[in-house]
């Protein structure tokens, strides 16, 4: 069955991709943009903080440890934050609106945040999303050496973006490897609005038609295209 289909308002007629753009340097394209959004979801997690008196059990957040002038909150307790970012920066990173096939890929980023189930209904080790990214997270943390603690938060941070962003492209690179429903929903998206014939390289349409329009007034091809083309089918049905 065509998951799709569940998402498609009856008498509306279906778009259909061109599968022959669907090529292995489009998909890797649309992938590196993937790894992008979820490695800006995740470092924007206030997991380093200052330290302040919320640090009790009981009161609003619990923390992995904390130390001079610092505090490490537990991502744990922060996986709805890191959905709500994952959410937002896949939407805004491939211009997802009220679509059909937009909201289908985000369908599947929820999905696969959830995890996957065995046939005993029991949870795929290294299938969720967010576990993922979470145990990445915990080892950026523990990676951390003493000589940056030692020297406070600014340094702690500095530490700990770097080695996390390392975990995560690896961790993320093999999870879509393994899963790749998500890139293939994306790549279906970007293939359906042809943006990918319109590169940003020397010799594309974008370069020929910039040069084209500054001949005579200085009106770029950027300036002229910034409208959501996601309603393009909007009339198909009618």
């Amino acid at each position: 069955m065509n998951l799709l289909s569940l998402f498609r308002k009856n008498g509306k007629a279906e778009k259909v991709v061109d599968e022959s753009v669907l090529t292995d340097a489009f998909l890797k394209t649309i992938n590196v943009r993937l790894l992008k959004c979820c490695s800006k979801a995740t470092l924007d997690l206030p997991i380093l903080v200052e330290r302040s008196s919320l640090h009790s059990p009981i009161g609003r957040e619990w923390l992995v440890s904390s130390g001079e002038g610092y505090a490490i909150r537990d991502v744990a307790l922060l996986q709805a934050q890191l959905l709500k970012n994952l959410l937002v920066n896949l939407a805004d990173e491939f211009r997802i609106s009220a679509t059909d096939e937009g909201q289908f890929c985000l369908s599947v980023l929820l999905d696969e945040a959830q995890g996957q189930v065995d046939e005993s209904g029991e949870y795929v080790e290294g299938a969720s999303l967010l576990v993922v990214i979470s145990k990445a997270v915990l080892e950026a943390v523990e990676g951390i050496a003493d000589e940056s603690k030692a020297e406070g938060l600014v340094a702690m941070k500095s530490a700990y973006t770097g080695l996390l962003s390392r975990f995560l492209m690896k961790d993320l690179t093999d999870f879509f490897r393994d899963y790749p429903r998500l890139t293939s929903a994306l790549a279906k998206l970007e293939g359906l609005r042809g943006s990918h014939l319109v590169q940003g390289s020397e010799g594309s349409l974008k370069s020929f038609l910039d040069k084209t329009l500054q001949k005579d007034k200085p009106v770029l091809f950027d300036d002229l295209y910034t409208r959501d083309t996601s309603n393009t089918f909007k009339k198909e049905a009618q």
